[in-house]
């Protein structure tokens, strides 16, 4: 499930922003995760919330999650975001949703919500993660 060049595993050593992609759209998630690529992230891409927390549990290591809420599978990406606020807090949130009527009523679920399509959303995302290394 994961690729051999990703270093976000159990005990690697931290030198590069690492994001989970969960977005059930093919053309939305590749691009998203081909303009976070550019910036030199190491990306992992999944199409369900249910992926994304079936690889969490293996104790991989993220620094971004970037979901859509609507997806199929047991699980949507608010319920993916709530077990990543419960069991990797560490972890920012960017939320994705075509309908703005979607926003989650809890401010501390995510640190930001964007309105899908939003094409090269990696410079969006740069952003938000220099703050975090800015203020750190």
């Amino acid at each position: 499930m994961l690729p051999a060049f990703f270093s976000g595993s159990v005990g690697a050593v931290k030198d590069v922003t690492r994001v989970l992609i969960a977005e059930d759209e093919f053309l939305l998630r590749l691009d998203a995760a081909d303009s976070m690529r550019r910036l030199g992230w190491e990306v992992v891409e999944v199409s369900s919330a249910d992926e994304a927390m079936e690889l969490l549990r293996y104790r991989v290591t993220f620094d971004l999650l970037v979901t859509d809420i609507d997806m199929p599978g047991q699980a949507d990406g608010l319920d993916l975001a709530r077990y990543v606020r419960s069991a990797h807090s560490e972890m920012k949130i960017v939320i994705m949703s075509e309908d703005r009527g979607d926003r989650p009523t809890d401010p501390h679920l995510f640190e930001l919500m964007v309105v899908k399509p939003l094409w090269n959303v990696g410079e969006t995302l740069i952003k938000l993660m220099e703050a975090d290394r800015n203020a750190g």
